[in-house]
């Protein structure tokens, strides 16, 4: 048996938590370095669907973000006006009495999942990230950008959709990085309060942009709306609020009762959108990636956050098993890559037909429909 005792998580988000947790649970020691000095997320909401729900009470956390959060059961599809015009069920995951899906402010989640992380005694190292790696056949020597050193059994890349990991250890068969690609969207997210007929994640189809809404509290919810850009660039922080109360002018209904309070750039999020599929392997030697930095879907599956969740319990699942380091990896992404392919295939299709409003033949629903029934499979 190959036992891995020490383990490297580069990046401290949402995965990077949840697997450094995960492997402290197993017997194996984790550290975490974060680029990122503050440590911070934005202030909007997000959504944790029943599989990430399912995923999360392997680490203990479960019971926490149900407290914290808004619980739902169902996803509404409505026309610009509000006129339901489809419904899906979302699976249950997690036994009677237990939510399908809970809203939640993204902050809240970090301080639950950091909570974990120093139940759990993880090494956080923050402002720091990884300069050089050198790799043998029974560990790998790391010196970090604060000119320290260490050696760990295996390495994990959680740095995100810009992964500097997969960029400096992970070439194409061309020898280029793999990288992300534009999929000709924006997704806007914004804090307000909720109205009493938002109950669940409810999407709105409009003549020129989907909208949504999604509740995080009984006293507020974000909104959010995907729209079709030419060219990526930055937004100025104080033209946010306009330009995104110009963009839900077509919609009536609960989008228009709340939408004049989009005032506070602060609480608006714009963010151009990529899609990422790396083939596999998703390892080389004793380096491996997870969440992001190897799979990227589209917002529409609200399922990015959650595959990082689910890719960071089966790859501590595997590392504490005790077989061949190299078989474990080989076996994590076997196991992880048509699933989240299907995600992002899924996320795809409904983007494209996101960009071509009222495109013959577009189903939205009955392809969100199935891909999260798939998602109620065994990870």
């Amino acid at each position: 048996m190959e036992r891995v005792r020490k383990a490297l998580v580069v990046g401290g988000g949402i995965g990077g938590m949840t697997l450094a947790t995960a492997l402290m649970h197993a017997g194996i020691s984790a550290e975490i370095v974060e680029l990122t000095p503050t440590w911070s997320v934005y202030g909007i909401g997000i959504s944790i669907q029943g599989a990430t729900l399912r995923a999360l009470r392997q680490i203990g956390v479960l019971d926490q973000i149900i407290s914290a959060g808004f619980v739902y059961s169902e996803l509404m599809a409505c026309d610009v006006n509000g006129r339901v015009t489809g419904r899906i069920e979302l699976p249950p995951l997690l036994g009677a009495g237990n939510p399908e899906c809970i809203g939640i402010m993204r902050p809240i989640l970090q301080d639950v999942l950091r909570g974990a992380l120093q139940a759990a005694g993880v090494r956080v190292r923050l402002g720091v990230s990884v300069a050089s790696m050198i790799e043998d056949a029974l560990g790998v020597d790391v010196r970090f950008t604060d000119g320290s050193n260490d050696r760990f059994d295996v390495v994990i890349g959680a740095d995100g959709i810009g992964s500097s990991v997969r960029q400096t250890h992970f070439l194409s068969p061309a020898g280029q990085p793999f990288q992300a690609e534009p999929t000709g969207q924006a997704v806007w997210r914004a804090m307000v309060p909720r109205p009493e007929a938002i109950r669940a994640r409810t999407l709105f189809y409009g003549p020129r942009n989907k909208a949504g809404c999604n509740p995080v509290s009984p006293e507020e919810m974000y909104i959010f709306l995907v729209q079709t850009i030419e060219r990526q660039g930055h937004l100025p922080d104080d033209e946010l609020p306009a330009m995104m109360r110009e963009l839900l002018a077509d919609f009536g209904g609960p989008i228009a009762q709340v939408r004049d309070q989009i005032q506070d750039p602060s609480r608006i999020a714009y963010r151009p959108i990529s899609s990422f599929l790396m083939p596999l392997p998703w390892h080389r030697g004793r380096i491996v990636l997870i969440g992001d930095a190897v799979h990227c879907p589209t917002p529409q599956m609200a399922s990015g956050a959650g595959l990082a969740i689910e890719d960071s319990i089966v790859l501590a699942e595997l590392l504490a098993a005790g077989g061949p380091l190299e078989q474990s990896l080989v076996q994590f992404g076997e196991r992880r890559f048509e699933r989240c392919k299907m995600v992002i295939e899924a996320s795809r299709q409904v983007s494209e037909w996101e960009k071509t409003p009222g495109l013959p033949g577009a189903d939205p629903v009955r392809v969100l429909a199935r891909a999260n029934a798939a998602l109620a499979a065994p990870i």
